[in-house]
């Protein structure tokens, strides 16, 4: 097995679980259905959580030319996918224990979002490690960066500091669009 080979398939897995476990979340989601006021905040964070671990996994697979397994890409790779996992797992109550999914979200909120930051910030310097290894031009690259991590950033940082529904549900349709459009 080549380095790169079993590199993505540890990264595969831990995002995989991410995956399974907003589906699994999906399905209970729909069974509690008539017991639980569902919204929307919760569905939009699990279909964010999927999208994030398609365009990670996406990412690792276009990067395989340049990376190389070692302690140090199996740490990026756990701070990239265990927030991922974290909040799969964290938007699935007990739905006997709530009355809606909105009023879970919001009490949450600041956990959830600020697990969202984490590989945000790790892409962050990850993608700035690799340009000065690399010995690049970082002039370049700037004006990509800025947008692309600008965006995440503006969308995640007033949703950790602003608690109403339209903020939080904005903030996720955003981050959505923006990670399909990074994909293609």
């Amino acid at each position: 097995m080549q380095e790169f080979d079993a590199l993505f398939a540890f990264y595969a897995l831990l995002l995989g679980l991410a995956v399974a476990n907003v589906a699994t979340a999906f399905a209970e989601m729909y069974k509690a259905r008539g017991r639980v006021m569902i919204g929307w905040t919760v569905p939009l964070l699990g279909a964010l959580v999927l999208i994030a671990a398609c365009q990670q996994w996406l990412s690792l697979f276009r990067a395989q030319a340049g990376v190389r397994l070692g302690a140090v890409e199996l740490f990026i790779c756990l701070a990239m996918a265990l927030p991922y996992i974290f909040i799969s797992q964290v938007i699935r109550p007990r739905y006997d224990e709530v009355a809606s999914l909105e009023t879970y979200y919001a009490q949450h909120r600041r956990v959830i979002v600020g697990a969202l930051l984490i590989p945000v910030l790790a892409s962050t310097i990850v993608n700035i490690v690799y340009i000065l290894k690399l010995n690049e031009p970082i002039a370049p690259v700037i004006p990509t960066m800025l947008i692309y991590q600008g965006v995440r950033f503006a969308c995640i940082v007033p949703m950790l500091i602003w608690p109403a529904a339209a903020v939080q549900r904005a903030g996720l349709i955003v981050l959505l669009a923006h990670t399909v459009m990074v994909m293609l």
